[in-house]
């Protein structure tokens, strides 16, 4: 466990580190879209589209224990916060199979890093339903990496239909 990772989220309230979790499964939603859509292969769309349908629900799952466990929470999420979690832009340019490939290696390395984040949340937190959550939620982003390096990104896309031409 990265141990500035663990120095950040001490300092961190319990309600921010959920809201950064939350902020981490959206963009992780969005980008996945962003492959499906782009995508020429059907297998590689079914896959793009389930790993966004998995994060859209941990995003509501996590939405769900922050509007119970801590209602009056609100937080400025920083750059530097947003780093915890999240490689790369958060908009993903995809109009070209070297494009594509980058995009993917962002995925690969937000993931393994959301991953690590979960880890060190599962840590920190209380134990409990809590904690199994969180654990799960490391392993996925951990398999949601494997993945992705199995995926070809030259089989995903090509220039022609990444631009809509």
């Amino acid at each position: 466990m990265p141990e500035e990772l663990i120095k950040r989220l001490r300092t961190m309230p319990d309600a921010k580190k959920i809201a950064l979790a939350i902020y981490g499964e959206s963009v992780a939603a969005y980008r996945y879209s962003i492959l499906a859509e782009k995508s020429t292969s059907a297998e590689h769309r079914r896959v793009f589209e389930d790993m966004k349908a998995e994060e859209l629900g941990h995003q509501t799952a996590l939405e769900r224990l922050a509007a119970s466990s801590f209602p009056d929470g609100n937080f400025v999420l920083s750059a530097a916060d947003k780093e915890l979690i999240i490689a790369g832009t958060r908009m993903l340019d995809v109009t070209t199979p070297a494009a594509f490939r980058r995009a993917m290696q962002f995925l690969h390395d937000t993931e393994l890093r959301t991953g690590r984040f979960y880890d060190a949340l599962h840590e920190l937190m209380p134990a409990g339903e809590l904690g199994v959550f969180l654990k799960e939620m490391a392993a996925e982003c951990y398999e949601h990496g494997a993945s992705l390096l199995r995926i070809d990104p030259p089989a995903c896309t090509s220039a022609s239909t990444a631009t809509g031409e």
